[in-house]
Formats: C-alpha cells, sequence, structure tokens
C-alpha cells in the first residue's frame, strides 16, 4: 500500500506553484490603484478561503480513503480464502495472510515462490492444466488439488484463477484465490465410506431388504431378495411391488400399507407386519416376516422392508409338533413312570403312567402329577409326614438340579398288604435345557429275582464249601491210598516177587535137576520177574515218594527228576535256592505232585527239547515253576478252556494249601507252570 503524504510539505509546494503562476501574470501590483489592489487582496483572499476549505475537504477524504485501504487490507489479509497474485510463470507476486497459514508458510515466504512447488506430486497435472487454461482464455477456471504434506498447511484447496487485464495487451498477471475444502472432503469421504458400508451391509445381510417408493416401486433389492425371490436386482428395480406379491394377497397388502402410512410419525419408525406370503420368480408362494419402515427425503416418502423368508422355520414348528406328539406318544408307551421338571422342581410333563402311579402309590412324596405343581415341595411335605424316601429324593434333585452329581438313583420298597413291591427312582439332568426327568420303574420282578439269586448263592456257597471240604479230603485219602498201596507194593508185591526171583535163581543154578530147555525158559522167566518187580518199585515210588518223608522236597524232587531223564531221555535242568529243609509234609508233597503232573504234561503234549524245574524258597513261602520249550497254547483257545483233571488237580492243591497256580503260555513259545504256598508260622 502507498505511504501516507506529509502534509507540510505539500502545502509548501502549493504555495511555491502558486507563486509562479503569479509571476506569469501580465499585472503589476505596483503600478495598481489601491482600489483594485484592495479588490485583488479581497479576492486572493476569498479564493485562499476557499482553497483552505478545499483543502480540508481533500482532508477528510483522503483519511477516508486510508481508513477504506486499511479496511481493504485487513479485510484482504484476514479473508476466509488466501488470495494470490502471480505472474505467467506461476511465481507469486502478491499474497495475503490467509494464502500462507494455507500452505503452511509465512507469506513474505510465499514472494518469488512457484505455487505448482506446493502441489502434491500426482496433481500437478490438474494444476498445470488450470494455469494453461487460465492463461490462454483469460476467463474464469476453478480446480481441487491437494497440498504436498506440509506441517500446518491444508489437505486439499478448491482454486479460483482469472487474469488481470486492466490495460490493452499481453497478460502479465492473473490472481487466484484458495479457499480450504479439507473439511468437505473429509465429509465426502466419510459420507461415502457410510454409503459403501451401508451398500455393504444391505449387500450382505441375510435377511431381504426391499425400498419402494410411494407409487409400491422398487429402489433397492439386496442380494438376500434376489436370493428369497429368485429374481436379479436389475429385473426388480423400478418394478412395482405387487410383481412379488401373490394376488389374492395383494389387496392386504395394501391395505396393511395404507394402514401405516396413516399411523406412520414423521420419523423413521419398525413396525412388525407378521406373516405375509411372498411370491418367487417360478411362481411359488412362501411365508415370509416383514418389518417396514419409513423416512422423508426431498418431499418423498420412502418405505423400506425388510423380510425373512420364514419356510423352513415353518418346516421346523410343524417338526416340531410331530416331535412332540411323537415324544408323548413314547412317553405314554413307557412303562416307567416318567415326570420332567425345570429348574426350580416345577413339573413340566409327565405320561400316562406317572399319573396313575401318582393316584395309587401308598407314599405321598410322588402324589404330584399336575403340570406347574412344585414336586420338590410336594416332597419336602411327605418328608414333614415322617417319609424317609421323600427327603433323600429331595437330596438327589436338587444335587441333579446344581450340577453337583451326574445323576441320581434310589431303590425304596412300596408293599401293600395284598404284595410286595419296589421300585427304583432315576433322576438325569435335561441335555437342552435346564431340569431333570424323574423316572420311577417297577423292579419288583429284579428285587425277587435278586432275593431269590441270593438265597439260591446262599445254598451254592454252602455246596461249594461241603465240595472244597470234600476235594480236600478227598487229596488227601488219594494221598494215603497212594502211600498203602506203595507200602503193600514195596513190603508184600515186592518182596514176594524177589523172594520168586532168588528161588528161580536157585533152580537155574542147578542144571543136573533140569534139561537144558528148561534152564533157558526158567531164566527168561527170571528176567520177566526182575523187570516187574523194578517196574513195581517204579509204580510204588511215583504214587508216595519215600524219600519226601525222609529227606525232604529238594532230594525228593532231584531223585525225581533224574529217573524221569533216564526214563524219558529229555534234559532237565532243576535250580534250587534258599528252600528250607524242614518243610510240612503237606506242603512238600503238594508241591511234589504239581512238579510231577507239570513234567507228565510237558512229555505227553508239550515236544520239547528242554526243561527247566526251579525250587525257591523265602521268608513268606516256597515256589515251584516248570519251563519247557514246546510247542505251547493259546490260554483263551477252546481248547486250553477244556482243563484236564491234572491241571483241576494241581489248582485244587494249591487252594487247599492257601497258595496259588498260574500257567502262562503263547503258541510257538513254551509254557510255564507256577505254584506258591504261603509259609504257615509255627505257633508259640
Amino acid at each position: 500500500m502507498a505511504k501516507k503524504p506529509d502534509r507540510p510539505t505539500k502545502h509548501t509546494d502549493l504555495r511555491r506553484q502558486a507563486e509562479a503562476l503569479l509571476r506569469t501574470t501580465n499585472r503589476d501590483v505596483a503600478v495598481m490603484p489601491v482600489k483594485d489592489v484592495q479588490q485583488l487582496v479581497h479576492e486572493l483572499q476569498v479564493h485562499q478561503v476557499e482553497l483552505e476549505m478545499q483543502n480540508e475537504e481533500l482532508r477528510r477524504t483522503q483519511l477516508a480513503l486510508e481508513a477504506a485501504r486499511d479496511r481493504y487490507v485487513e479485510l484482504y489479509d484476514f479473508s476466509p480464502a488466501g488470495h494470490l497474485t502471480l505472474d505467467t510463470q506461476g511465481t507469486i507476486v502478491e499474497a495475503n495472510l490467509r494464502a500462507g497459514t494455507l500452505l503452511g508458510v509465512t507469506r513474505n515466504t510465499l514472494i518469488g515462490k512457484s505455487l505448482a512447488g506446493f502441489i502434491a506430486s500426482e496433481e500437478e497435472g490438474t494444476f498445470h492444466r488450470h494455469c494453461r487454461d487460465v492463461l490462454t482464455t483469460g476467463m474464469r477456471h476453478t480446480c481441487e488439488v491437494r497440498l504436498r504434506k506440509r506441517k500446518g498447511a491444508s489437505c486439499c484447496l478448491f482454486i479460483e484463477s482469472l487474469v488481470i487485464q486492466d490495460e490493452p495487451g499481453p497478460i502479465t498477471r492473473w490472481r487466484t484465490s484458495l479457499l480450504d475444502v479439507s473439511e468437505r472432503k473429509l465429509a465426502e469421504q466419510a459420507m461415502e465410506a457410510q454409503r459403501a458400508q451401508l451398500d455393504g451391509i444391505i449387500s450382505s445381510a441375510m435377511d431381504a431388504i426391499v425400498t419402494v417408493d410411494e407409487d409400491q416401486r422398487v429402489l433397492v433389492f439386496n442380494r438376500a431378495a434376489e436370493s428369497m425371490f429368485g429374481c436379479p436386482a436389475a429385473d426388480a428395480i423400478g418394478q412395482p411391488l405387487d410383481r412379488f406379491i401373490p394376488e389374492r394377497f395383494r389387496q392386504a397388502h395394501h391395505g396393511h400399507m395404507r394402514t401405516f402410512v396413516r399411523a406412520a410419525e414423521p420419523a423413521r419408525r419398525m413396525e412388525r407386519v407378521g406373516t405375509l406370503f411372498g411370491l418367487r420368480a417360478t411362481g411359488e408362494e412362501f411365508p415370509f416376516e416383514a418389518s417396514i419402515s419409513h423416512i422423508r427425503v426431498g418431499g418423498t416418502t420412502l418405505f423400506t422392508v425388510i423380510l425373512r423368508d420364514i419356510t423352513e422355520r415353518k418346516r421346523a414348528e410343524e417338526a416340531l409338533q410331530a416331535s412332540e406328539a411323537f415324544t408323548r406318544a413314547v412317553l405314554d408307551s413307557l412303562s416307567a413312570h416318567v415326570c420332567v421338571l425345570d429348574r426350580d422342581g416345577a413339573i413340566l410333563q409327565t405320561n400316562e403312567s406317572w399319573k396313575v402311579f401318582a393316584r395309587c402309590n401308598a407314599h405321598p412324596s410322588f402324589a404330584g402329577d399336575e403340570v406347574g405343581q412344585n414336586y420338590l415341595d410336594v416332597c419336602r411335605r411327605a418328608s414333614a409326614d415322617g417319609e424317609p424316601i421323600a427327603q433323600l429324593i429331595v437330596e438327589g434333585v436338587v444335587a441333579v438340579l446344581g450340577g453337583s452329581q451326574p445323576d441320581f438313583s434310589a431303590e425304596y420298597a412300596c408293599h401293600s398288604p395284598e404284595e410286595q413291591r419296589w421300585f427304583q427312582m432315576r433322576v438325569t439332568p435335561l441335555k437342552t435345557a435346564k431340569g431333570v426327568v424323574v423316572s420311577h420303574a417297577d423292579i419288583s420282578k429284579r428285587v425277587k429275582m435278586g432275593l431269590e439269586l441270593e438265597h439260591q448263592l446262599l445254598l451254592l456257597g454252602q455246596k461249594q464249601e461241603e465240595l472244597e471240604s470234600l476235594a480236600g479230603k478227598l487229596i488227601e485219602a488219594q494221598e494215603q491210598e497212594r502211600r498203602r498201596i506203595a507200602r503193600e507194593l514195596h513190603d508184600d508185591f515186592n518182596q514176594r516177587l524177589a523172594a520168586l526171583a532168588v528161588e528161580l535163581e536157585t533152580l537155574e543154578r542147578t542144571p543136573d535137576a533140569f534139561p537144558e530147555p528148561v534152564v533157558q525158559q526158567l531164566t527168561a522167566v527170571r528176567d520177566h520177574v526182575g523187570r516187574l518187580s523194578d517196574d513195581l518199585h517204579d509204580l510204588a515210588y511215583r504214587l508216595h515218594p519215600s524219600l519226601l518223608e525222609h529227606v525232604g522236597l529238594e532230594v525228593a524232587a532231584r531223585d525225581h527228576v533224574t529217573e524221569f531223564m533216564k526214563r524219558t531221555g529229555l534234559p532237565v535242568t532243576l535250580t534250587a535256592r534258599e528252600v528250607p529243609g524242614a518243610i510240612a509234609p503237606e506242603v512238600a508233597t503238594n508241591l511234589f505232585r504239581v512238579m510231577q503232573e507239570s513234567l507228565h504234561n510237558v512229555l505227553k503234549h508239550a515236544r520239547a527239547t528242554e526243561v527247566t524245574v526251579k525250587l525257591s524258597g523265602s521268608s513268606k513261602g516256597i515256589g515251584l515253576s516248570v519251563r519247557d520249550n514246546g510247542q505251547g497254547f493259546d490260554l483263551e483257545g477252546k481248547d486250553a478252556r477244556m482243563k484236564g483233571i491234572g491241571l483241576v488237580s494241581m489248582q485244587e492243591r494249591m487252594r487247599l494249601m492257601g497258595g496259588f497256580l498260574r500257567i502262562h503260555s503263547l503258541p510257538g513259545d513254551g509254557t510255564k507252570v507256577c505254584a506258591w504256598i504261603p509259609r504257615v508260622k509255627e505257633p508259640a
């Protein structure tokens, strides 16, 4: 802006101009008459006053202009828009304060800068086209550009430009105004995002969404609506809504819409309509539920309908009704008395058996049969009346309802003068809801059978004890009989055979008494008698080895193993570890018999090439094991379950002695027989 002129200087200049003008006049004041001089002075004074008045007016005008200029400067600098003056190269010549603020620099920094340097690189093409259009056409042009990121600068500017053409000739200057449209852009972006989000919600909604205008023509038809009605949105937009309503329901639909329009409030409000029927493109009718809302847009009312196809729900309801009928039929067909309770113990459902049971039961605790009646309260009252089972039922039901027990069951008697009856009560939780199922089953037959079975088991136990006693006596009698037969064979028959052999030998040594053929026959008879004596000796030994009574189990076992190898040719290894010298005769006899029977079984069935016998003792008892490398057998097989008398005899021997017998075998892996008898402490 121009600087204010100094007033004294201006007045001096005017005086000089006046004196110069006076000197140019042709009149000489010195030769003029006094009257003319006085007239001239008067005119000069009047002229001076006029000049002073004009000067004062000019001074006031100048002050007004300066004030207006100051106001213009303030408006220019603090305008909401930035103002720039640029040359034809786009260099900033003048700028107001707002322009610096918008561009993020001070005004002084702007002068001499190129405006293009503040424009974002991706917007440079737009700005250059704007500059070209302004300078070539000389007309007003606008554009929107984004600025380079700079602290304090705007994001987006609206630019309006016009050339300065005060004088004819080429364009040298042009002005541009800058307006910050960042917030508007953000609002537009937010609105666009909301619109996109709304479109996404409408498109992805599982319910059909249809918007119609006042003439019932479709404006919005989302994907769910396309799927529901089997019609593309392109074919539905602009079509009347009646196209998707069966003809027989269209009148009712129009009535719904008129009622809704009359009752609708000015603001948007959703109203549920209930069950209606739609029409698919294939001509199929289907039920749906709808909610309607309206909104005023530009003086026009738009109606939005949200539809949900309830075909599957209707089918599910029908299936549920059928299922409930089926459940009722199943419940009523059950012989058990069934009752369903909710989380508070109230009766939800019972079957016919329960009702009959509740009316006929002698226990008041089970008399609840009405739906809604609290079964727990009935049981509590029965408990207060002295029914012991009632309190137990309350505790069981409460425990299952509370989750502290997975289920509960109890058996109780319900006798009458005519008959004795027993019932089993069972409480189980509902799987799909909070509640329990209570059932009472008549178990009288089972209880009576159980009582009878217990009686029979008692008799069986008595018979088993008698059999065990008889088995023990039989084994003892068998051993005694073996000892008797062994003694008779050894002391009588064997001695007599020995005497006969001596007599035959004597006759054989008397050659003169008999001819040679008779001597040969006597020799053969003597040999047969010797073998018979040996066989009788072996038989007597197998029946009862006398070594058991005289030298103990270990020596008797070794002697038997030696005799077994000699007789069979099968190698047998016997090892003994910590075998006590003093063993009760019955213990030694039973272990010896187990070893004897095991070796016999190996010879008969195993096809073994090696056998190992072990005797071992400890402070707790004495054990025996016989192991072979034969063909073995399947313990779970049919042949294994068909035990011979030998195995049964061995097991019974061990049982009578308080011990056990174990057999380990696998096909192809041999067999191992283990026997163990505990040591009995001698009485003090």
